[in-house]
């Protein structure tokens, strides 16, 4: 399956390429900051997996764990297209809210819940971490394990 985005002034466009591996919301303050909303939303994909046209900028940030994560934006109207985090260098957690068309993806996880907005109501089916996960690839794995189950 072949998907396509863009930034907010279209300079960024973008095709990626397979299904997502998994797609989460996060709920912690910062994402709170960084997106002027109640949380923010990211679906991974294999690094691998995307082909950009435009000119990206980077900007970089620590997270409570002490790893890195480097932003990808649009440099004209600095829309975050992704991230890549140091801990998981080969994958990138695109922001959903890009993508053309979002209506298939739902949040197969929530992080930072002890966060979220009191009116949030998280479906029981989702995997779910009061705060940072150790290892993202643990709520991977749980994220597979729980759509094996429902299959």
């Amino acid at each position: 399956m072949s998907r396509t985005g863009s930034c907010q002034c279209q300079h960024i466009r973008y095709t990626v390429e397979g299904d997502p591996l998994m797609t989460y919301a996060c709920h912690c303050k910062d994402c709170q900051k960084r997106t002027g909303s109640a949380f923010s939303m990211g679906t991974i994909f294999p690094l691998s997996a995307i082909t950009v046209a435009g000119q990206l900028s980077s900007w970089e940030r620590t997270s409570d764990a002490g790893d890195s994560n480097t932003r990808m934006s649009c440099s004209k109207c600095g829309n975050i297209i992704y991230g890549v985090a140091s801990a998981t260098p080969e994958f990138i957690k695109l922001q959903t809210g890009t993508l053309e068309d979002t209506s298939d993806i739902h949040p197969d996880a929530h992080i930072w819940t002890k966060s979220s907005q009191p009116w949030i109501a998280i479906p029981d089916s989702a995997i779910q971490h009061e705060s940072q996960p150790a290892n993202l690839l643990d709520i991977f794995s749980a994220v597979m394990a729980r759509r094996q189950q429902v299959e």
